[in-house]
């Protein structure tokens, strides 16, 4: 499997750089394709508001740039950052995320990216990584239902994957709820980011809890994972984060587990935001990954 990164692992803070100094960034540091966010270069000129991280318009000029530079370091797009708060208690803002993937697809098919990875959504209106009391109800469940089959509509007919993934903060927070909205949505158009660090709730990040964790999550997901993701969350009693091999993650297992489930994705490592700190994180899970073998 090929080793990318995130490129909002990128944005620090600072205005986002061009995108031929980002895909050049990205592969000075050795990395091998890249699961690419349009707010992570400059020519999009967008900023995420909290609720929505696509752009109202993919401007021709940001997908330009992007596909130039991808091509340029031979720096393939894995997956395209489609998530917008597919729960949010305001219809009005659910149809206008449905609406902008409508254009972001059609961006991903033209960047080569089989992927597009979703946010389930929760019920806070601020911020779609928030949680809320309301995300275990079957309204906030009916309302995402709703937005992901109309989602996977549109990547029905341009051929495109979508991914979503098990979070704390979301309604789909664990690999049950992930399964159970796979079935119920039906479509091989609905796959699984496997992202282990997500799967741990407030409270249950212990070391030892581990391997049985991600055990789990394998069992649940079976050959439906398109996309790892490689961030790490440290022990303790709440959920906190960090870059791949400095917490509680197993990373050996899960590269054994991949590799025994016939992966054909992609890794893409996540949560570091150093660019200084990546070399230290592509060495971690090159050395887990050549220890499956």
């Amino acid at each position: 499997m090929r080793t990318g990164v995130c490129s909002t692992d990128f944005e620090t803070g600072n205005a986002p750089p061009p995108a031929d100094r980002l895909f050049g960034g990205i592969r000075a540091i050795g990395f091998e394709c890249v699961q690419f966010a349009f707010s992570s270069v400059r020519e999009s000129d967008f900023t995420p508001d909290g609720r929505l991280e696509i752009p109202e318009r993919i401007r021709p000029e940001a997908l330009d740039a992007a596909g130039r530079a991808a091509a340029r370091e031979d720096l393939p797009v894995s997956a395209v950052n489609g998530t917008f708060n597919m729960t949010h208690p305001d219809r009005e803002i659910r149809a206008e995320g449905i609406r902008r993937m409508a254009g972001l697809i059609e961006a991903a098919a033209a960047l080569g990216a089989p992927v597009v990875t979703l946010c389930s959504g929760t019920r806070n209106r601020e911020n779609l990584w928030a949680p809320s009391d309301e995300n275990g109800t079957e309204a906030a469940w009916a309302d995402m239902l709703d937005t992901v089959l109309r989602t996977v509509e549109l990547a029905e007919r341009q051929g495109i994957t979508l991914a979503v993934e098990s979070e704390a903060a979301n309604v789909v927070d664990t690999p049950e709820k992930a399964r159970r909205l796979m079935d119920e949505v039906g479509s091989a158009r609905l796959k699984m980011i496997l992202d282990c660090a997500n799967l741990f709730h407030a409270g249950c990040a212990r070391r030892e809890r581990s391997a049985e964790t991600i055990a789990h999550a394998f069992e649940c997901f079976g050959d439906d994972v398109v996309l790892a993701h490689g961030k790490d969350i440290r022990e303790g009693d709440g959920i906190s984060f960090c870059g791949t091999g400095l917490g509680i993650v197993d990373f050996p297992l899960t590269a054994r587990l991949l590799r025994a489930r016939g992966f054909a994705g992609d890794m893409v490592l996540h949560g570091i935001y150093d660019p200084a700190d990546m070399p230290r994180a592509l060495a971690f899970w090159r050395a887990c990954e050549a220890r499956a073998d």
